[in-house]
């Protein structure tokens, strides 16, 4: 699909895919998330990165990581692990990114996929929508519960969402404590340019 076609998608019909759980390679391949890639938003890995730094976090896992952009963002010697349910979208992150030692990548659903590392220092959730909740809220609560089970004891996790889905403060603070919340505006950016962030220990 050319770039033309790509920018061919209406408001609607992007956050129409985007949504959607059973849409996400569509959405992928015609460009929905392509807004992700702008320079004005990839600022976000490097907020998210200097998060984990701060808090020195070995083992990362990147929860719908896209096209992996936050690896690049982090210091090589740190494990990366993203997962994506779109299998597009990871064949581009490997083709970016598994040259890298300690990076791996799986297609998946989060809610019942394994990994062989035992935990996660570090669980990031960037990006958090509407899809599962809307699909299924008992899927949405399942994703948060997951995603808390995957840290390990002394991580944190670090939830991203646009500003105006700060209503999952209420499915964070279910499975952990809050640290800190950051309101991030990425100004120069056209699509969701106004971020929240939440930081926050397992329970």
């Amino acid at each position: 699909m050319s770039a033309l076609e790509k920018t061919l998608l209406s408001d609607d019909e992007r956050e129409s895919m985007t949504a959607n759980p059973a849409r996400q390679d569509e959405a992928f391949l015609k460009g929905a998330y392509a807004y992700l890639s702008n320079t004005a938003l990839t600022a976000r890995y490097s907020v998210i990165s200097g998060i984990i730094e701060e808090h020195d976090c070995d083992r990362i896992l990147d929860i719908g990581c896209y096209t992996g952009g936050l690896r690049a963002s982090l210091n090589r010697h740190r494990a990366y692990h993203g997962i994506d349910i779109s299998a597009h979208a990871i064949l581009e992150a490997r083709k970016s990114y598994s040259h890298i030692e300690r990076t791996n990548f799986t297609v998946g659903d989060v809610r019942t996929v394994r990994f062989l590392e035992e935990d996660f220092t570090c669980v990031v959730w960037a990006g958090i929508g509407f899809g599962y909740s809307q699909a299924d809220n008992q899927s949405f609560v399942d994703l948060f519960d997951k995603t808390c089970e995957f840290c390990s004891e002394d991580g944190i996790l670090i939830f991203e969402c646009i500003e105006g889905y700060s209503w999952i403060q209420t499915h964070i603070e279910r499975v952990s404590k809050i640290l800190n919340v950051l309101q991030v505006t990425y100004p120069l950016a056209t699509v969701h340019n106004k971020r929240t962030l939440f930081i926050s220990r397992k329970i």
